[in-house]
């Protein structure tokens, strides 16, 4: 009631009467040697580690001047129905590391066995391999934040450091 002992009717909010949001993918916090679920891929950081050069057999790749290859050793299991990349060009996990909560930078497919952009996963399938992501030297130094984040049909995150 108003001061004059009326009735107020309240007007329903108009944040109310919109539509809501679609709800974003919920996005975890993992630690390397934690497994997680990602959309339709079981999930394993089995270590990590910064190098100038990734090499498998008769074949390496290099970081330009100045950068290291931050390179994640993964163990993934696909629980879809159908064969597909992990990681790749177009489809697949997208992946970046996020330095100090604002600097990003994505993964680089380097075509090298072990890669696991490069072929696909059958269903039911476990393969280890690796994803490399280019970063400065100062990112690869320094003792700040370094997160990865994943991305499929939900969101992950995988804290380093």
């Amino acid at each position: 009631m108003d001061a004059a002992g009326e009735t107020v009717k309240e007007e329903p909010s108009k944040e109310a009467a919109t539509e809501p949001a679609k709800e974003e993918p919920k996005e975890v916090s993992n630690k390397p040697g934690e497994k997680f679920t990602l959309g339709d891929w079981e999930v394993v950081l089995d270590s990590f580690e910064f190098d100038q050069k990734v090499s498998a057999d008769m074949f390496s790749s290099s970081a330009d001047e100045g950068n290291k290859f931050l390179i994640l050793n993964y163990t993934v299991t696909n629980n879809g129905k159908e064969a597909k990349d992990f990681t790749s060009i177009i489809g697949g996990v997208s992946m970046k590391a996020i330095f100090k909560e604002e600097y990003e930078y994505n993964y680089t497919v380097t075509m090298i066995d072990g890669d696991l952009g490069t072929g696909s996963i059958k269903p039911l399938a476990t393969k280890s391999g690796f994803v490399v992501i280019e970063v400065p030297d100062s990112v690869a130094d320094s003792k700040e934040s370094l997160v990865v984040k994943l991305e499929d049909k939900d969101k992950a995150q995988i804290t380093l450091r």
